[in-house]
């Protein structure tokens, strides 16, 4: 793997599960892999990854493939051909793999999808006489998938196809790199003064993302004592998860971007001024990406100056190499 250069260093190190056939272990049901490009060779620069498959170690491989079934309500798993019900082995994989996982403090997880025990969503789930019938019969989650998300709802959890909308991959990497920052965060003995300074420097992502949840999370670090930091934290991380939930959307963060603008505005000439309004009107009409309105602000900030924008995390998220601000689409 090549060294980080020194602007990736300040990033934490990912920690992401991810579904071994996309890293391209042959453990597919025909003895194949789905090996994934943008997790093998732009993921694996900056995240360390901890493999799973429900299905090899249980089923062996080449196997026969299996299908979700509704029995009574009750959701099996059953060979296609033979109708063999592995349930119980696909379950007892999963209950001691996802705890495993959490225990080891991962940042999210990138699922196979399509699969019966790995799809985030979209899995259809059969009749006990093998049929489906469209509309008529619902549809649901792998079942690895839909364990890992009732132990760990907040956990960002994708699929690798998902993972090619420029808009879900933004905000896939927002959410694992603001966890990564807060599990290094609570690795270190912390004081009320560090409590302050993360949430102060994460001000304006936590606001692209939603003012309703960031205004809920204040009152949370000005009631904190060094006496009741630990529960103060805990109560913040509840919060911080609900918020990342939320998709960045186009408005949100124009207004982030206009607050952002107004720490310069009286220093500004008429032509920069006129630049940047310019330049955020292209970005809302979906002509230019977001990081073309960074690049003012950061003219902006390099001529002008300004210690309280210095250290926000907004402006420098997720290693600049991903170029997820770089694409019209990662917004809407």
């Amino acid at each position: 793997m090549m060294p980080l250069s020194t602007a990736e260093e300040k990033f934490p190190r990912l920690k992401i599960a991810v579904s071994d056939c996309l890293r391209g272990t042959e453990c597919r049901y025909n003895g194949g892999h789905a090996q994934d490009d943008f997790i093998n060779h732009h993921l694996a620069k900056y995240a360390d990854f901890l493999p799973f498959c429900p299905e090899a170690p249980v089923l062996g491989t080449p196997r026969e493939t299996i299908r979700l079934v509704n029995v009574d309500g009750d959701i099996r798993v059953r060979g296609t051909r033979t109708e063999q019900d592995v349930t119980d082995g696909i379950q007892h994989y999963n209950e001691k793999m996802v705890p495993k996982l959490l225990q080891q403090g991962i940042d999210g997880a990138v699922v196979k999808s399509r699969s019966p025990t790995c799809g985030l969503e979209r899995i259809k789930i059969y009749r006990p006489s093998g049929e489906w019938f469209g509309s008529q019969d619902k549809m649901g989650q792998g079942m690895f998938t839909a364990t890992l998300q009732r132990q760990a709802p907040g956990l960002a959890v994708e699929e690798e196809g998902r993972l090619q909308d420029a808009w879900l991959r933004e905000n896939f990497m927002m959410r694992v790199f603001t966890t990564a920052r807060w599990r290094v965060f609570l690795a270190d003995e912390l004081t009320v003064a560090d409590f302050q300074a993360f949430h102060r420097d994460h001000k304006y992502l936590l606001l692209s993302k939603s003012e309703a949840v960031y205004r809920e999370m204040g009152p949370i670090v000005a009631e904190t004592t060094q006496d009741n930091l630990a529960a103060q934290l805990e109560a913040y991380e509840a919060k911080l998860q609900i918020l990342l939930a939320n998709r960045s959307k186009r408005g949100s963060v124009i207004n982030v971007l206009d607050h952002l603008y107004g720490y310069f505005k009286k220093q500004l000439t008429e032509e920069e001024k006129t630049h940047y309004r310019e330049t955020v009107e292209e970005f809302r009409s979906g002509i230019v990406p977001l990081i073309a309105v960074i690049k003012v602000l950061q003219q902006f900030l390099s001529h002008y100056g300004s210690e309280y924008l210095e250290t926000q995390v907004f402006f420098h998220p997720y290693p600049a190499e991903l170029a997820l601000r770089s694409q019209i689409t990662a917004y809407r």
